[in-house]
């Protein structure tokens, strides 16, 4: 076998067990938590003691770095832990920052749909430069709110 096809197996082979060697994730990274009661630790690991307890599902965190299977995360109150993957979703969501309204179109002189208070917690669909399209799922509203006044956007991929 020539030595391009043996490398070729044994980066395919060690894929299959270490896929954070050819998945390198990029960080920082907006995700929410997964389960209703999620543990923030001092350190990445069990033996640390907890910080603080999430009691509600989709709280939005921003992961800044990661330790094996644990993740360092900002909290919207700029706290900072460590949080198992397992207890965190890739799913962006945010918190509204600055009241305004949820505009039809990705513009200020689009249609209003709503006005958004703040610490409303939305789910982040995709963004543009200066805007995100967003969803309230109790409310049912989807429409486009300016980026800026989205906690984490400076962490959301443009689309």
């Amino acid at each position: 076998m020539n030595f391009y096809l043996k490398l070729f197996f044994l980066i395919l082979f060690s894929s299959c067990f270490y896929p954070e060697i050819v998945l390198a994730e990029k960080f920082p990274k907006l995700v929410s938590t997964k389960t209703s009661k999620a543990n923030l630790r001092y350190g990445p690991g069990k033996n640390y003691p907890v910080k603080l307890v999430f009691i509600k599902k989709q709280i939005p965190l921003v992961i800044t770095d990661q330790f094996d299977h644990w993740r360092k995360v900002l909290t919207t109150k700029n706290m900072t832990g460590w949080i198992h993957k397992s207890q965190l979703t890739m799913k962006h969501r945010s918190i509204i920052l600055k009241p305004d309204y949820l505009r039809k179109k990705p513009k200020l002189s689009s249609e209003k749909i709503a006005f958004l208070d703040d610490n409303v917690n939305v789910s982040v669909i995709k963004c543009k430069i200066y805007w995100c399209k967003i969803t309230l799922k109790k409310r049912k509203f989807s429409g486009w709110y300016i980026k800026k006044y989205l906690w984490g956007s400076n962490y959301i991929i443009i689309n």
